[in-house]
């Protein structure tokens, strides 16, 4: 069989001993054991899972107890299994002597502290059975007052001299306190996954959608729990708290979208599970059939303000009320709004008016908490330092609350140049910003959700804290640990992995990341190094290119100079910018085909919003030399608008605008016009098309602009000169006549009485 190192750990860590805790040794008082995921076993190595080291800290006065299970493999049953406990001959005392004990195969160098028989003593193939072993610690005692310990353990066949499974892991020893502990913090952040479910226009979809994002359960949720009541700071995405299902939809008044919805092609979500999504604004029809005729609370929003001081409006809901309760007390950050990526703007525009923007609605989170949460601590997602970063970063901040950022989160080896020590996480640039340096493998050991189980990172994780202690044991020195983006635990994992790995350990001191901005004692920030070679990007590449900011900061401005003129300003500006605010985050780095396509919406959904104030083009007939012209303006938006202006533009010399017209008022309501008047002067007959469209009181164009087709034909002052003559000599001609004949036509007609009788005569005979 082949005799290759398997590592599998399953179940969740157990960290406490069977036996009441003992409180003047460090590791005891540390969490039941949890129940795990089942092995899978393999073909032709048996798998050797640990599930419990307890105590976590060893000091020789009594016995660790080691236990797990054994996977026999499927191809036959294990006979007589041993399993060993072997100690490596290699003492570790530098960092990297723990990664080649932890990748080592085979069988270990070392000698054997204990050993123990596996029951039954046939294991059927493909059957898992539990073991435990308890090791009296002065087996693997040292003269040291503290040391990390290279274990593997090791199962053998009866007979056999070379092991079919083996699993290597590290304890940690520590008997007397001879070194200054070393200050630790954690940060982790809170964001959205890249899911455009979360902007559906399908109300059933993106409430979903939002519930798998930060209910109870998700990711979010996750976090919060795990890092309950530990020395965790959590970095905030505002938009998690300040969104929600309520929020995002694009829905101007009265359920009308102004643009029938973009469907997005499926796609992969973060889970792997498929990402159909409409994103966009929901239409009339999709909210109609979508909205309970009696909708329960769970689906109501409420009428409060989403933000108390009224920074960020909005409407509060049931997911975000549950996880703003379980932050409040809390050690918290705020990062931008939407988690916008700082990374990449600073690198492109610094200066980039959206992003500030971002950066400035930091305080949101403190306003929709209660609490005052501080937004100054910059955490660009690549954690990379390169020339200029900090003077990039203030820029981003100069327009903040704080007018400046605090620190900036970055990567410790992009700041340190080679040396056989771990630096403090107490740095500082060359210009004064201070820096935050996390180190990148203590960071890559927190536990996850995928994990079988969080032992061996546990374990690993004392081991590592405790050889980087003992390169500068009586120096004062701090360490930070961070979660990338995306970080998705096990709730019950984290918990019991920071409890194992603060709780009662003499080595560490844990403190708020805040802390970390100033000195502390002898901690002093060190100056920024320029490493030999800059490390790798801790996130994917940007999606935000030089275009895509200057587009968004196009379409920003479009959007606040339409909200100007919008009699309810904040919910138009709510309803279309959030969606264009979304397209600055992080997130989308990590799938980047989502950003296009919720680009592709909001694009469009930004043009047909801003073009649904327009002037309706029509022929005009102008047949004056002064009059007016009346120009009709259509409101398709949904929102009434007033101060806005229209401003008209002859195309052809022969029309001239005498004044523009005042400030323009339209009703809300589907077809709401408003005909406004506009004085001109006809100086010639011809064509004479005129350029109209609408600006706001700053002058700013907005809406959709018309080219209006006029026929001049101007009757001026001659006309009726020469109307008035004509009609002048015709009245003449007729007095002259009469005066030269002298009588009327009526005077040859005679004696009328006798014309008459004779008539009557006439008739009377025809009777007869």
């Amino acid at each position: 069989m082949a005799l290759t190192t398997l590592l599998v750990l399953t179940g969740h860590p157990a960290l406490a001993s069977a036996s009441e805790p003992d409180p003047a040794r460090p590791g005891r008082d540390d969490p039941a054991p949890v129940q795990g995921p089942l092995v899978t076993p393999d073909d032709d190595r048996a798998i050797l899972t640990l599930t419990e080291v307890s105590p976590t800290v060893l000091d020789g006065r009594g016995e660790t107890r080691i236990t797990g299970s054994l996977t026999a493999p499927t191809s036959g049953p294990l006979v007589g299994a041993r399993i060993e406990v072997v100690l490596g001959s290699r003492s570790l005392t530098v960092r990297g002597d723990i990664d080649r004990w932890a990748k080592g195969t085979g069988k270990a160098t070392g000698r054997v502290v204990v050993e123990t028989d596996a029951e039954p003593s046939e294991v059927p193939a493909g059957q898992t059975v539990p073991f435990s072993i308890d090791l009296e610690e002065w087996r693997v005692g040292t003269d040291a007052a503290f040391a990390a310990l290279p274990i593997a353990l090791e199962v053998y066949e009866r007979g056999a001299s070379t092991p079919i499974g083996t699993t290597r892991t590290f304890l940690s020893w520590n008997s007397r306190v001879e070194f200054v502990p070393l200050q630790i913090a954690l940060a982790v952040p809170v964001t959205l996954q890249p899911d455009l479910k979360l902007f559906s226009n399908d109300e059933k979809v993106r409430r979903q959608a939002w519930t798998n994002a930060i209910g109870p359960g998700s990711r979010v949720d996750r976090i919060v729990e795990g890092t309950s009541g530990s020395h965790a700071t959590l970095a905030i995405d505002p938009s998690v708290l300040v969104a929600g299902p309520d929020e995002l939809t694009g829905t101007p008044p009265g359920g009308t979208s102004t643009t029938p919805p973009t469907t997005a092609p499926p796609t992969e979500g973060p889970d792997g599970s498929d990402s159909d999504a409409t994103v966009g604004p929901p239409t009339a029809a999709t909210t109609a059939a979508t909205t309970p005729a009696t909708p329960s609370p769970a689906d109501t929003p409420t009428s409060a303000p989403a933000d108390p001081s009224g920074a960020e409006g909005g409407r509060s809901s049931p997911l975000v009320d549950r996880l703003v309760s379980s932050l409040r007390g809390r050690s918290l950050v705020s990062l931008p709004y939407a988690d916008a990526d700082v990374a990449a703007t600073g690198d492109i525009d610094p200066d980039n008016p959206v992003v500030r923007a971002l950066v400035a609605r930091a305080t949101a989170v403190g306003a929709r908490i209660g609490e005052p949460v501080r937004g100054d601590i910059a955490w660009p997602a690549d954690g990379l330092f390169p020339a200029g970063r900090d003077d990039d970063v203030q820029s981003l901040w100069s327009t903040s609350a704080t007018k400046q950022a605090a620190g900036i989160i970055v990567d410790q080896r992009a700041i340190t140049a080679p040396s056989p020590y771990t630096p403090t996480a107490r740095r500082v640039s060359a210009n004064g910003t201070r820096l935050l340096g996390y180190d990148r493998r203590l960071s890559a050991l927190l536990p996850k959700r995928s994990d079988p189980s969080p032992t061996l990172s546990t374990q690993r994780f004392l081991a590592e804290t405790l050889v980087l202690l003992g390169e500068l044991p009586g120096i004062e020195r701090s360490v930070l640990v961070a979660a990338p983006r995306g970080y998705d635990p096990d709730p019950d994992a984290l918990s019991a992995f920071l409890r194992a790995t603060t709780d009662s350990i003499a080595w560490l001191d844990p403190v708020d990341l805040d802390a970390l901005l100033t000195d502390d004692g002898g901690d002093q920030a060190r100056v920024a190094e320029q490493p030999a070679k800059p490390p790798g990007s801790a996130a994917p590449k940007p999606t935000l290119s030089e275009f895509r900011l200057s587009q968004l900061a196009e379409q920003r401005h479009t959007l606040d100079a339409v909200a100007t003129v919008v009699q309810d300003g904040v919910a138009f500006e709510r309803t279309y910018g959030e969606l264009l605010d979304e397209l600055a985050s992080v997130r989308w780095r990590y799938r980047p085909a989502a950003w296009g396509q919720l680009n592709n919406s909001v694009t469009k959904d930004v043009r047909n919003a801003t073009s649904a104030i327009r002037v309706v083009p029509r022929r005009i007939n102008f047949l004056a030399e002064n009059g007016t012209l009346r120009i009709t303006l259509e409101n398709g938006l949904g929102y009434a608008v007033d101060d806005l202006r229209l401003v008209v533009t002859p195309l052809n010399p022969r029309l001239q605008i005498v004044e523009q017209p005042g400030p323009v008022s339209i009703s809300a309501g589907p077809g709401a016009r408003s005909n406004v008047s506009v004085p001109v002067h006809a100086v010639a007959a011809g064509r004479a098309d005129i350029l109209a469209y609408l600006t706001t009181a700053d002058g700013t164009r907005i809406g959709s602009e018309a080219r209006i087709p006029v026929s001049a034909n101007p009757l001026d002052s001659t006309f009726y000169w020469i109307g008035g003559v004509l009609a002048g000599l015709v009245l003449l001609a007729g007095v002259i006549r009469t005066v030269l004949k002298g009588t009327s036509r009526i005077d040859d007609i005679g004696d009328l009485d006798a014309i008459a009788e004779r008539d009557e005569a006439a008739l009377g005979r025809i009777r007869d």
